[in-house]
């Protein structure tokens, strides 16, 4: 049985350039305003995966390697941006789903207020706006505007199909390319399109994103529910709570007879408490709606596989196939 490896020994090819990245990320944020600096240091106090950063890193490395003529000061400000860029996003959907704990801290809107969480995501969207434009690749900032009308447009989408019982498979697959796929596609082409990569060579490493964007959010989803709270670093139920319905509970409600329609019914109108979370569990559990979602992503990630053949051996692809292998296999 092949072992899968941590995050730390996947990003070795590119552990030069990561170790470079929080004081670039901290330099982009620099702010006069105690407040703001506060909050930034507060959230930034349990660094995330740096996944998009290290994709970035790796869809920049993946053809010529360390003899690719970038200028790492844009390399990692690219990097950095998308990671800034994906905070912001994380601030926000903290206040809108009513979640406690990130990465095993207070969120930002419980620690202080939903004004100061919702005015330094503005800041932090602003500052990775800023870092896109100063890399000066027109490609590359067309990629991230757009991207980012989708990712908040993804977020809308997700908002207004809330407690939506008839959401269907499609639909949600739509909602998530938007509000995660496409940020994690634009990360990894955005590095191709600095390193100078053909245009359909960047586009395979943007297909590639996509997949494995798609891949990443449905583990999400499962976690939400199979996750140690401590290992997972934010509250677990959270979206089903705020009545976001994902993979596992959509397919949960297609297989369900009335009687049990109504209970999964119940548990979303009146909540978690007196072991209702554990009920719905152990549905999802009985009707295998959990490994169902498992072999979606599955299939995501063998499509993202075969993106990467385009592409000679190297650290760097090698980096990109082992997180596919990670991203089955994460409980965080």
């Amino acid at each position: 049985m092949k072992q899968t490896l941590s995050l730390e020994e996947i990003y070795v090819p590119v552990e030069k350039q990561l170790e470079k990245v929080p004081e670039v990320i901290f330099d982009i944020l620099a702010t006069p305003n105690e407040l703001t600096h506060e909050v930034i240091r507060h959230f930034f106090s349990r660094p995330g995966k740096f996944l998009r950063i290290a994709l970035t890193f790796f869809g920049a490395l993946i053809e010529k390697g360390e003899k690719s003529e970038i200028e790492e000061e844009k390399l990692l400000k690219l990097g950095a941006a998308f990671e800034i860029f994906h905070s912001a996003t994380l601030i926000h959907d903290d206040i809108i789903d009513s979640a406690f704990v990130r990465r095993n801290i207070p969120t930002v809107h419980v620690k202080w207020n939903p004004q100061v969480a919702v005015l330094v995501g503005d800041y932090l969207h602003d500052r990775a706006l800023e870092a896109i434009f100063s890399v000066g690749n027109p490609r590359i900032t067309a990629a991230f505007l757009k991207t980012a009308a989708t990712v908040c447009d993804g977020e809308i989408h997700e908002l207004a199909e809330k407690n939506n019982f008839n959401l269907k498979e499609a639909e949600y697959l739509r909602i998530i390319e938007q509000k995660t796929a496409s940020l994690i596609a634009c990360a990894v082409e955005s590095g191709g399109i600095l390193a100078g990569l053909e245009p359909e060579k960047s586009e395979a490493l943007r297909r590639f994103g996509r997949a494995f964007g798609m891949a990443f959010q449905i583990i999400d989803d499962c976690l939400d529910f199979t996750g140690e709270e401590h290992e997972f670093g934010k509250t677990l139920g959270a979206d089903c709570e705020a009545g976001v319905l994902t993979l596992p509970l959509i397919r949960l409600i297609e297989l369900v007879d009335e009687p049990a329609k109504s209970e999964v019914y119940k548990i979303f109108k009146s909540g978690f408490g007196s072991g209702r979370f554990e009920t719905l569990k152990g549905l999802l559990m009985e009707y295998g709606t959990i490994d169902y979602a498992v072999s979606k992503a599955r299939e995501w990630t063998e499509k993202a596989r075969l993106e990467l053949s385009v592409f000679p051996a190297s650290p760097a692809r090698t980096g990109l196939e082992r997180l596919l292998d990670y991203v089955l296999e994460r409980n965080r």
